[in-house]
């Protein structure tokens, strides 16, 4: 290589050299004149939060009802089918009433049939009594004649009841339901023979509506009766509040897990077989928590930024827990007592500093 193409060379690297260091001055320059945010930043609390335990389970109600009919009849009509919302006193199922009326024509037959013997004994009495009057019959026999009509009218009343007695029969051709709620069995079909305490439906009353789940037997220690639960339905949108009625400790053998049931509030949506979730409190934890106004997410990544001693921010990647009332628990990525921006901007970079407004607690 000949002396002046090395000169050349030496200057250009020279130039090149000259230019990247004047690059980094001028960008260490406008880093170190950039004007400081004026932010207000928040020191991280520690509180005390409650630890959950969550299980899924059913309503079910405490009011299950089988329907039966009092008298045998064969089933005419049944009006209802599974799933289906009655109320209390709606007709469900209609019997042949044949028989019944066959009964009825019967025993009333047999009260006509009485009220002509009460008369004609009223008669003779009667005449009798004129006969007495006149000395033309004994006493003993006029007693006899007073007996006779009286055995008549015992005969009338009796029949009266029998005929009463199979009247109210009728009514039970009409099975009605006793509770308002939902039809959770269908047990005979139409033409079936009904018999009295043979179930024909079962209802499940919508009154005095439990949630049951069931539990592990590492958890029973924690869950006492008449603490509150939080039951979250799928079907309804707000949480409701519920209060364990019941724990069976005998768990079952396979599933190592013991059943709870958990009373719930009044609520004209709830349905027996609705799904949901419990949130049981089964202890106490310390853990940090932010407001979740100061998270911001940068590709992808939900954090922080904390401001360390000299003021400068730097992106700090969380993982959370639960969000509770505006605040959020901070699994990993915080301990507690570090200051934080209190309401990042999308502009903020690692490495910016800040100059603080108020600080405030978490």
């Amino acid at each position: 290589m000949s002396s002046l193409k090395k000169q050349l060379l030496l200057m250009v690297s020279m130039g090149l050299l000259v230019s990247v260091l004047g690059c980094s001055e001028q960008a260490e320059i406008e880093k170190t004149t950039k004007e400081p945010w004026s932010l207000q930043t928040t020191q991280v609390q520690v509180e005390n939060l409650p630890i959950g335990y969550r299980t899924t389970g059913s309503i079910v109600s405490d009011h299950r009802v089988d329907v039966a009919s009092r008298s045998t009849g064969y089933i005419k009509k049944i009006l209802v089918r599974e799933g289906d919302l009655v109320k209390v006193g709606q007709v469900l199922v209609i019997l042949d009433g044949a028989d019944v009326e066959g009964a009825i024509r019967q025993v009333a037959a047999s009260v006509d049939k009485a009220k002509s013997a009460l008369k004609d004994a009223q008669t003779d009495l009667d005449s009798f009594q004129a006969l007495f009057k006149r000395g033309s019959v004994s006493d003993n026999k006029l007693r006899k004649v007073r007996l006779q009509r009286d055995i008549a009218q015992d005969t009338l009343r009796e029949a009266k009841a029998a005929l009463q007695t199979t009247q109210s029969q009728r009514q039970y051709t009409q099975i009605i339901s006793p509770v308002s709620g939902v039809v959770v069995g269908r047990h005979k079909r139409e033409g079936d023979l009904a018999a009295p305490a043979v179930p024909l439906l079962t209802v499940e009353s919508s009154k005095g509506l439990l949630f049951e789940t069931y539990i592990g037997e590492g958890q029973l220690k924690n869950i006492n009766q008449g603490e509150a639960v939080e039951v979250v339905i799928d079907a309804i949108e707000e949480p409701l509040q519920g209060v364990i009625a019941r724990v069976v400790p005998s768990g079952d053998p396979l599933t190592r897990k013991s059943r709870v049931k958990v009373s719930l509030p009044e609520n004209s949506k709830l349905l027996p077989g609705m799904f949901g979730r419990t949130h049981f409190k089964v202890g106490i934890k310390s853990s940090p928590v932010i407001n979740v106004g100061s998270l911001i997410t940068k590709a992808g990544l939900s954090g922080v930024f904390v401001v360390d001693d000299q003021q400068r921010i730097s992106f700090r990647w969380l993982r959370l827990g639960k969000e509770i009332q505006g605040k959020i628990e901070v699994l990993v990525g915080l301990s507690g007592g570090e200051q934080i921006v209190s309401v990042p901007t999308v502009q903020l970079r690692d490495g910016d500093f800040i100059q603080l407004k108020d600080v405030v607690g978490g």
